[in-house]
């Protein structure tokens, strides 16, 4: 296929796949992981010959590659635990989820990143790794996206028009990568060499979204470029510069959390875990509680919920490995421990005088585990759900109802529940609503399909009956 023509018409399928919410009624077929996954080999091995080459057959490609597809998942292992059934699931949905950039979506998330890379110390790591501040990096990101919306390649020298010309261009070289550069992250960071595994391989289009060519940047998906400066930046900064950007990302992320929670609810009260500690407390507690009348939401914020491995394989023992690090780590009583451990201390009336009297009204504890890594239908038992609750009940906790949502959903949940947020926390919390996601939680509340974007399976295979016959069984 040649490299610049197809990409060229790969940009207006694209859009064309937004503007219908990834589901184009006419093109079922379109699916926009296979088309990130075709745009991303040409951008690695199309044709680079000039002469003249406007012909390709994009139906050929993308057949192949759902045949692989099928094949891959015929090959596939899966759980003979009845518990564990669905939790195949989890490849498909970091295989597709990340394509998935509706332009509403792509505004949320920056605004959120955008705040948390604006820290001082956030910013300062930034400048360190990438010489470029993080308001200033976020600010040339979006810029540099709205004109890729517009067309589907242009001049460097067009592209620094586009805004202040040394930011937007040491931010494209960040966003960018020639073929060379391409190849290399791609063979020392993301092939897969197993053919069941290359329809789950990592996509270099996350990381690089910008193809550069001669002076030429093009951009086939551009609402990517919005993913890469966001959450492809927090993955990049977390494997570069590790902890030293880790850790004052993560304090940004609970005042964050503490600030989209102020004043959202009359008359209640926010709580961090340092007000706590300056009230006394020195026992298990989380980041951050809202206390609204006879009800106490209880935040503890992590990063990352699941690992790469567990992402890409969905083997159970991957997953079981990460639910006893990050989500339920019973030995050292973290993440969901945390909450339940928290809840029991006010129960017993074991907090100090002057931080019990802020519990003295509650009744209602609804804990939730927030995550900065989106983990999609985190809640549903068959999915992780079970594997959670087995972990929690090896240490002595049975029967806690918990809620594992990330922060792009919290956002959304405050905004469109407004002064209504305890009553949605409450719904959500209610076994009618329990399994969902949040964010199906409120695509079905406000009936925005924004929120419900489409999944694709490979049909006639043991992964669609298996979801067949829980289909039918939940109905």
């Amino acid at each position: 296929m040649p490299c610049h023509g197809a990409l060229q018409y790969l940009h207006g399928i694209f859009a064309e796949v937004v503007a219908n919410n990834f589901l184009v009624p006419s093109k079922a077929f379109l699916n926009p992981y296979e088309l990130a996954a075709v745009s991303n080999y040409i951008a690695m091995f199309g044709s680079t010959s000039k002469k003249k080459q406007d012909h390709f057959n994009l139906s050929e490609t993308l057949n192949a590659l759902k045949s692989l597809w099928t094949h891959a998942e015929q090959d596939s292992a899966y759980s003979d635990d009845p518990d564990h059934a669905a939790t195949f699931v989890l490849k498909w949905v970091y295989q597709q989820i990340p394509y998935h950039v509706h332009p509403l979506r792509v505004v949320k998330v920056w605004s959120i990143m955008k705040s948390l890379i604006s820290d001082p110390d956030v910013s300062s790591v930034m400048e360190q790794h990438l010489n470029i501040s993080g308001s200033r990096f976020a600010t040339a990101t979006m810029r540099i996206m709205g004109q890729f919306q517009k067309a589907p390649f242009y001049p460097e020298s067009d592209l620094l028009r586009a805004g202040d010309s040394p930011d937007i261009w040491t931010t494209l070289k960040h966003l960018s990568a020639d073929r060379p550069k391409r190849l290399a992250f791609h063979r020392a960071k993301l092939e897969r060499t197993e053919p069941r595994e290359k329809p789950y391989e990592i996509n270099s289009l996350l990381r690089y979204p910008i193809i550069h060519e001669k002076g030429q940047y093009l951009a086939p998906y551009p609402e990517l470029i919005g993913y890469a400066g966001t959450r492809g930046l927090f993955f990049r900064l977390s494997q570069e510069a590790g902890d030293h950007f880790r850790d004052p990302f993560v304090r940004a992320f609970e005042r964050l959390t503490a600030d989209m929670l102020r004043d959202h609810v009359l008359g209640s009260e926010i709580l961090t875990e340092q007000d706590e500690r300056d009230l006394g407390w020195a026992g298990k507690t989380n980041d951050v509680t809202l206390i609204s009348a006879d009800t106490a939401v209880l935040v503890e914020c992590k990063l990352s919920g699941l690992f790469v491995e567990a992402k890409m394989s969905a083997a159970p023992e991957a997953i079981i490995a990460d639910v006893k690090k990050q989500i339920a780590d019973g030995k050292d009583r973290r993440g969901l421990f945390q909450l339940h451990d928290k809840i029991a201390a006010i129960r017993s009336g074991r907090l100090p005088a002057a931080l019990s009297q802020k519990y003295a009204k509650v009744t209602s504890f609804y804990p939730v585990l927030l995550l900065f890594d989106a983990i999609e239908h985190a809640n549903a038992p068959l999915m992780i759900g079970n594997m959670i609750r087995d972990q929690l009940s090896a240490h002595g906790v049975s029967g806690f109802q918990y809620q594992i949502w990330h922060v792009e959903e919290l956002s959304w949940l405050i905004d469109l529940a407004g002064p209504s947020l305890i009553e949605w926390v409450t719904e959500k919390f209610s076994p009618t609503s329990y399994v969902f996601g949040l964010n199906t939680f409120l695509g079905k509340k406000t009936n925005q399909m924004i929120f419900q974007p489409p999944m694709y399976m490979p049909q006639n295979t043991r992964a669609f009956d298996i979801l067949k016959r829980l289909s039918d069984l939940e109905n």
